[in-house]
């Protein structure tokens, strides 16, 4: 019996290794975490109240979420969030205290998140976002123009799918807030060796530059001063993007801040409800 060579067997552990991520692919992208992440709440925090809620999927996938609510009266607008990779959004409630009176914060877990089932990938979390658009506007008795949607990271671009999706359905939302946003996850695999093999096989793009073409509403980026997970000119690129489709875009970078810690800063939290106010009175 011959024996291989070395490098043959080198070749064939890597082709099993990539097999390996290809077929684990939406749980490496969307992460995996029970970890909660809380943040100084914001000033608002004590005209808030917070309950958990669950949304039931096809498939009996079980989606965990958090809704909270101004206190005292009934809200005009609801801010939909989508998190990051590994991003447990128990937090959210610290958030909504910075946002303006009028506006509810609805957040769910993707799947295999926190206490979410399921196995998550692009196509599946859209539908799960359209379902949970459709549900949060149902709950509070609002219309399809009170949604705005906010994405951190990874839940850009779940944020501007679901925007995109809308905007073709002609219930566009209000306005998207995109923290550290790229272009698309594709892009990002590519500036890596060890993951650019695996791009013909992703089955979870995330082409926010695809989904901007359709995109007329008002936007808000917020950067990072230093950013090595999302380079700058990836969120530039979209910006642009935007802005060539009709997009209001507003962009701050925020001193002192790394692609992790943006999100959870009151400076950052601070940008996102003031530019939320001018709307509260609509």
């Amino acid at each position: 019996m011959s024996t291989l060579p070395a490098w043959t067997w080198a070749l064939l552990a890597w082709a099993l290794l990539m097999g390996l991520l290809v077929l684990a692919q939406g749980r490496l992208l969307f992460g995996h975490t029970w970890r909660i992440r809380r943040t100084q709440p914001g000033p608002a925090a004590h005209r808030r109240g917070t309950r958990a809620v669950r949304l039931e999927r096809p498939g009996g996938v079980r989606l965990k979420g958090w809704l909270t609510l101004p206190t005292g009266h009934a809200p005009r607008r609801l801010l939909l969030w989508f998190g990051g990779r590994n991003e447990h959004v128990a937090w959210t409630p610290d958030l909504a205290g910075w946002l303006p009176d009028d506006c509810a914060l609805l957040a769910f877990n993707y799947r295999g998140l926190g206490g979410s089932t399921g196995w998550p990938g692009e196509a599946a979390c859209v539908d799960d976002a359209e379902a949970i658009a459709a549900w949060g506007l149902a709950e509070l008795g609002l219309p399809p123009a009170a949604l705005h949607l906010a994405g951190r990271s990874l839940g850009t671009g779940v944020a501007m799918q679901l925007a995109a999706q809308r905007a073709r359905a002609g219930s566009p939302v209000a306005g998207v807030v995109l923290i550290t946003p790229l272009k698309s996850l594709r892009a990002l695999l590519l500036r890596n060796p060890w993951t650019a093999p695996l791009t013909p096989w992703l089955r979870s793009p995330l082409d926010s530059l695809a989904a901007a073409r359709g995109l007329r509403c008002g936007v808000l980026v917020l950067l990072a001063e230093t950013d090595r997970q999302v380079p700058h000119a990836h969120s530039h690129a979209l910006v642009h993007a935007l802005r060539q489709a009709g997009a209001a875009v507003s962009v701050h970078q925020v001193a002192g801040t790394n692609h992790h810690s943006l999100a959870r800063t009151p400076q950052a939290m601070g940008c996102l409800g003031r530019w939320l106010a001018p709307r509260s009175s609509a």
